[in-house]
């Protein structure tokens, strides 16, 4: 009696388990067709994107984006290092959570120093369109944003857990 018990309990607890992996999303990948359209896409905006600037513009455009990334490169380097960090933190034996939490901060404070970086290379970008081609950018801007979904920050990410 006490087998046939377990056994049905098991069988249950089985079920029950099948039933909630089955519930969860599915990941799902791009198909080969996607990736291609979404390729094309690209290019076709970045044609455009050429025509959209005059030579002088691209030129100084080159300048701003390489100092931009000079500044940022180092700051990838240190986010790259903190979130390493984080994984060995996190998975220790017994986790410091006083460790743990200022780490979170220096990875936030690191992807602030980021956004602000390229928010200032935006600014300076828009600075030298004429009018026609500031307005044609923030509306490629918006159109960016609404067609992608932003990738979440630390900050996000932890927001809630501090």
């Amino acid at each position: 009696m006490k087998t046939r018990i377990l056994s049905l309990a098991l069988i249950a607890v089985f079920a029950f388990s099948l039933t909630a992996m089955a519930q969860q999303p599915e990941r799902q990948r791009r198909s080969p067709e996607q990736r291609e359209m979404m390729a094309r896409h690209f290019d076709r905006e970045r044609a455009s994107f050429k025509t959209f600037f005059t030579e002088e513009q691209q030129e100084k455009l080159k300048e701003l984006r390489l100092e931009s990334t000079k500044e940022i490169q180092p700051l990838r380097n240190e986010l790259n290092e903190l979130k390493a960090k984080q994984r060995t933190l996190t998975t220790a034996e017994k986790a410091d959570m006083k460790a743990i939490n200022n780490n979170i901060e220096k990875m936030a404070d690191v992807e602030v120093q980021i956004q602000k970086i390229r928010a200032k290379e935006h600014q300076e970008i828009r600075s030298m369109l004429s009018d026609e081609q500031r307005i044609k950018l923030d509306e490629r801007k918006s159109r960016r944003d609404s067609d992608f979904k932003r990738k979440p920050t630390t900050r996000d990410r932890f927001k809630h857990g501090a």
